[in-house]
């Protein structure tokens, strides 16, 4: 499925398929993201939700780049209006002043917009992402055995 999203009065389609999956800098700049952003959470580490937050604004333009691209791609399904990343930052530059008093107006809001679309379009599963991040959760929830030796009932007394 796609959001519509009107930009300067026009109707742009914002999609996760095979286009977005196939541009290396979009799953790259995704997976650096959330894997920062996990750590952060994780290990209470400042440096990696800081690598993650400074990382945004770019991470928002390739993410919304590579979903206007199925439908609006130079390729031969696409309709052409969006031939490079540098229109998808006028119209995320757009996006973002015709949207400034919502919260969906600076990059953090079109981040989101961007992932939960991903989310819809089973992007993650597309690209494989699922299965490493439910790989990663797994080996962050084994705790450590601790040795019980110290439980043990002395017997004899």
């Amino acid at each position: 499925m796609y959001k519509i999203l009107t930009i300067g009065g026009e109707d742009y389609k914002l999609e996760y398929t095979i286009e977005a999956a196939l541009y290396s800098d979009c799953v790259a700049k995704l997976s650096k993201f959330l894997t920062n952003m996990g750590q952060a959470e994780n290990e209470k580490d400042i440096e990696k939700l800081l690598d993650g937050v400074s990382n945004i604004p770019q991470t928002a333009l390739t993410i919304f780049y590579a979903g206007l691209m199925e439908a609006h791609g130079t390729h031969a399904d696409g309709d052409g209006r969006v031939p490079d990343i540098q229109t998808a930052k006028r119209l995320l530059a757009q996006y973002a002043k015709e949207h400034a008093e919502d919260d969906i107006g600076n990059f953090y809001g079109i981040l989101e917009i961007c992932i939960e679309q991903m989310g819809e379009d089973d992007f993650f599963k597309l690209v494989g992402l699922d299965r490493i991040i439910a790989a990663g959760q797994k080996k962050v929830k084994k705790v450590p055995k601790v040795p019980q030796d110290h439980l043990r009932k002395v017997s004899g007394q």
